[in-house]
């Protein structure tokens, strides 16, 4: 029998294996056995190869002016900027300088572009069991930069812009001001003492003060935090003439609706006066020269950001809750592509402004959830798609221990072997642009007075629901997925839209982008570019095709899941004289980790989909991974195509067959026994 036969009949045999096992592993509270699976940490000292994306990056950062906005996006001397980025949290953000040095040249290899500094303004920061020294000094002022803290500071962000990668820093996070009056004086002026010590102070490697340096990309004065939301949970709130207003939120549901009108106005009065003060000390006094925003969308009304230079949002899908307590937490595991409302993209994608950038901050699928590798990674394709100006996952590390061989929080990515691979693929759509913007917009229109009106109803402020009631109809979660959204807040009507049934596959406009739910059970999420191909769900058996002529089936794995990637390196395609890079990912755990599933609240006899570890069975390093089985035929004669399987650092460590089909293509077959997420192919 020819071999072009016997690699049908075997494709045909992996596709059923495949298929039968899929119902059983999306029964619902399934937690895979560790059996078969290997350690593989990805390391922090990685090989020049297949794996160093480092050339997206264009260094040293701010080598062409500051960054600055024209229309709706971030711009700087050279033309249109993105930022594809990390959040360097707390302890984190004051690594050694040898620990600096590695940081810096590992985010270059994975193509990222900016790093959002992040909860370092404190004295300690506290997490969970650990007490991590901050930026400040213990001297009660909540001002005084502490010099030894400050040199670890000042060399990370050197090497950061030596590299290529640019920085947001981020005012008020830690300090404990947050919630409180903005109209309190002592405040205020703590706030503005602190501006002026961080961005006057002279960084001894760059020569410069953060004011000065354009590797600084933006400001966020305040994190996840306003008056105009933090109100509620205070004893009592006074405008600025120091004159009660209402003693609670519980006695305001009580009011009338003019009663609830002025205490919207006086809120939003609040933010926009405070923030507005603040901009004009950074940049009046201070010289900042970098776009500046106050705090998230969400955290306030949209019109007090009305004087800020970009919009901002976070989101999490299935974030922890009780997430500092270590014996409490539970998180649900489930995958968002099992979702065709779109999940958190579809609501991100309301709040954009029609007028200036958008950004997200922080975003995060957070670990345990064991389909966590498809979050960044959907957010990198539509965000791309929908022309935003930043991702930011949240985050690369928390704690000073920058190298560690696990996870030692629900959100750091520096270990997460099946998310962090394929963070090469999120830059490659993202800061390379493989995958192209929408040609075709639809504006939502929120008007001023609508969401007045709204708010005096439900004292709520969420732009997403507003929005559908604005507009009268559902605006269906495949409107804002197949074309740019944008929302209106200087509008004086409301949209009209027309309810349409929704899709069970939505397709971006230009085809590149596929979310299929024909199976509500067995999601798939699909990019087809020239350059950059990427599958996130469940196979299910079926052959999946990626376009240019390559397609591929998965064997059976631990949850019917897998995310895959392929990336051209050079971006000249994957038929002649190509680099590419394959990543394919599933099942990862901790060493010594039980997740024990949680019951069903309604049936305590059934199991739900919400899991959990104590402290004592978060495990410890290395991190455990499965490898798939995987049969990818290619568009590149056999004879031509060389494949590698790769170790942690990035190095070929074993030569992958490439097998010879019918029509002469190549067809290479992974699986677990090469003890890898990742190899190299290579056409002549």
């Amino acid at each position: 029998m020819k071999t072009g036969k016997l690699l049908t009949l075997a494709l045909a045999a992996l596709a059923f294996s495949a298929m039968s096992f899929a119902q059983d592993a999306l029964r619902v509270g399934i937690v895979p056995s560790d059996d078969g699976l290997f350690p593989f940490v990805i390391s922090y000292d990685m090989a020049k190869g297949a794996t160093d994306f480092s050339a997206l990056l264009d260094a040293p950062a701010g080598k062409h002016g500051f960054t600055r906005i024209e229309g709706q996006h971030f711009v700087n001397d050279a033309g249109r900027i993105r930022f594809n980025g990390v959040n360097i949290v707390g302890g984190a953000c004051f690594p050694t300088h040898e620990q600096a040095e590695r940081l810096a040249e590992r985010l270059a290899h994975f193509g990222i572009n900016c790093a959002r500094l992040h909860f370092f303004d404190l004295v300690i920061y506290n997490y969970r069991a650990y007490n991590e020294t901050g930026l400040l000094m213990d001297d009660g002022t909540w001002c005084t930069l502490n010099p030894e803290q400050a040199d670890l500071f000042d060399y990370m962000i050197y090497q950061l812009k030596k590299h290529g990668i640019y920085y947001n820093v981020n005012l008020l996070v830690g300090r404990p001001f947050k919630g409180k009056n903005a109209y309190d004086e002592d405040i205020q002026q703590k706030e503005l003492d602190y501006a002026r010590n961080l961005f006057t102070h002279v960084n001894p490697y760059t020569g410069m003060t953060l004011a000065e340096d354009p590797a600084m990309a933006m400001v966020e004065l305040n994190n996840e935090d306003a008056i105009f939301t933090t109100w509620r949970w205070q004893k009592e709130w006074s405008p600025e003439n120091g004159e009660p207003a209402w003693k609670s939120f519980e006695e305001l549901k009580k009011g009338t609706d003019e009663q609830k009108m002025e205490m919207f106005h006086n809120l939003e009065d609040a933010d926009r006066n405070h923030w507005n003060r603040q901009k004009d000390l950074l940049v009046n006094e201070l010289g900042i020269k970098v776009p500046i925003t106050s705090t998230q969308v969400s955290y306030t009304s949209p019109w007090a950001l009305m004087d800020m230079d970009y919009f901002d949002m976070h989101a999490y899908w299935c974030h922890p809750t009780n997430q500092r307590d270590v014996d409490r937490w539970t998180i649900n595991n489930i995958p968002m592509i099992n979702h065709p409302d779109g999940g958190n993209l579809v609501t991100l994608a309301s709040y954009r402004p029609v007028d200036r950038p958008f950004t997200i901050s922080e975003y995060n699928h957070p670990f345990p959830n064991l389909y966590g590798a498809e979050g960044q990674l959907m957010l990198r394709a539509f965000g791309a798609f929908q022309g935003w100006d930043g991702v930011i996952a949240h985050s690369w590390n928390n704690l000073s221990n920058e190298e560690p061989d696990f996870l030692p929080y629900h959100f750091t990515y520096t270990s997460r072997t099946d998310a962090l691979a394929h963070f090469i693929c999120c830059g490659t759509m993202f800061l390379r642009a493989d995958i192209r913007e929408a040609t075709e917009q639809t504006v939502q229109n929120l008007p001023y007075d609508f969401y007045q009106k709204q708010w005096t109803k439900k004292l709520t402020h969420v732009v997403s629901g507003m929005l559908a009631e604005a507009t009268d109809s559902t605006f269906l979660a495949w409107e804002r997925f197949t074309r740019r959204v944008a929302t209106d807040y200087q509008a004086k009507e409301a949209s009209t839209f027309e309810k349409e049934t929704h899709p069970a596959v939505m397709m971006t406009d230009g085809g590149q982008i596929e979310w299929n739910n024909e199976n509500p059970e067995q999601g798939m999420f699909i990019v087809r570019t020239d350059n950059t191909k990427l599958f996130s769900g469940f196979p299910a058996g079926r052959t999946i095709d990626w376009g240019d002529g390559i397609t591929f089936n998965v064997g059976k794995t631990k949850l019917g899941w897998t995310t895959m990637s392929l990336v051209s390196k050079k971006a000249n395609g994957f038929l002649k004289r190509s680099k590419a890079l394959l990543v394919a990912t599933g099942y990862t755990k901790h060493s010594n980790q039980t997740l024990t599933v949680d019951p069903d609240p309604k049936d305590p006899s059934k199991p739900s989909t919400f899991i959990h570890c104590r402290h004592e069975a978060w495990g410890s390093g290395p991190m455990l991974t499965e490898g798939i089985p995987a049969t990818l035929k290619l568009a590149s004669k056999a004879r031509r195509t060389r494949c590698w399987a790769l170790d942690e650092s990035g190095k070929r460590c074993a030569k992958v067959p490439v097998k010879k089909a019918e029509d002469g293509k190549a067809i290479i077959e992974i699986g677990p026994e090469y003890k890898t997420i990742w190899y190299e192919i290579k056409t002549r």
